[in-house]
């Protein structure tokens, strides 16, 4: 009788071997506001996210295998680049990804996107990625939208899924220019009933009458006003059939509105985002000619101009 051995020989060969999930990051909360004031450097929001695993596992059998990480910036933002701050689609605000992969990226410019690094395994992560919105000029108008992916991490050596960190905005991102309007567009007021001889009366003085403006802003901003309209002896002409008479137009401090055919800023007011803010006047019929004065209607036409800063 004769024994025979089957003997069953395994092989295993132990290559490199990644971990097979992929890391997405959601930003939220980029609080861009009161852009429009804030100097160029500023930091909108800066948010910290944290890996689901401490380190890219690596297997290997020789301890020495390499791993390259590519680090980029999607296309629909990489319209340019300004040192470790690229550009958004919106004019004037930048945006800066920072994730220091091991001790030597962790305190140098190398930690920026864009980047393309070698990892010798074990590649020990860091587990920390950091977005961040700046101001990098002048912003103005412009739209990201939800879901744009901001950036990537790739690897490479042949791997399956090369995918391994993704990052996405996950809310609309829209600036707009300063807008202000006058929320008055036709405001009438009337300035009385007088006789001849109560303008030609020596002791007349003129009656004031109190009447608002209201100012509304879409963000914080301080607005200069012109008050366009043709002026006689500072005062607002007359263009109604009486004679001898002008409008006058004062401030809230009685003090004297500059009135122009050309814009000339008269004061500035400084508004709060979406505050109605009452701009505070006071007219009266005056007396420029007692002794040629006749009888009509007082009539003026006055546009307001608004320079905003």
């Amino acid at each position: 009788m004769r024994n025979i051995l089957l003997i069953m020989m395994m092989f295993l060969f132990s290559g490199v071997s990644y971990a097979d999930y992929r890391e997405t990051f959601y930003v939220s909360n980029v609080n861009i506001t009161d852009y429009h004031n804030q100097s160029e450097g500023y930091t909108f929001s800066s948010h910290t996210y944290h890996l689901r695993s401490e380190n890219l596992t690596i297997s290997t059998n020789n301890n020495n295998q390499h791993i390259n990480l590519d680090g980029k910036y999607a296309d629909s933002v990489m319209t340019g680049k300004e040192n470790t701050i690229i550009r958004t689609p919106i004019p004037g605000l930048g945006l800066r990804i920072s994730w220091a992969t091991d001790n030597q990226s962790s305190n140098s410019i190398l930690k920026y996107f864009p980047f393309n690094r070698t990892c010798i395994s074990p590649c020990q992560l860091q587990d920390l990625v950091i977005v961040e919105f700046i101001k990098i000029g002048t912003i103005k108008t412009g739209t990201m939208r939800r879901g744009t992916e901001l950036a990537t991490v790739n690897l490479s050596q042949n791997v399956t899924n090369p995918e391994y960190m993704k990052i996405v905005l996950n809310e609309d991102i829209i600036l707009k220019s300063r807008s202000c309007v006058l929320l008055d567009t036709d405001k009438y007021v009337d300035l009385g009933n007088f006789t001849a001889d109560e303008l030609k009366n020596i002791k007349y003085s003129p009656k004031y009458i109190d009447f608002d403006l209201t100012l509304s802003c879409e963000q914080d901003t301080s607005v200069g006003m012109s008050y366009i309209g043709t002026s006689v002896n500072q005062n607002l002409k007359n263009t109604g059939t009486s004679e001898g008479v002008s409008i006058l137009l004062n401030d809230e401090d009685n003090k004297k509105v500059k009135i122009s055919l050309t814009p000339t800023v008269n004061n500035y007011v400084s508004v709060l985002a979406n505050e109605n803010k009452p701009i505070k006047l006071k007219t009266a019929v005056n007396v420029d000619d007692r002794r040629n004065i006749k009888s009509g209607t007082i009539e003026g036409s006055l546009f307001i101009l608004l320079e905003i800063n």
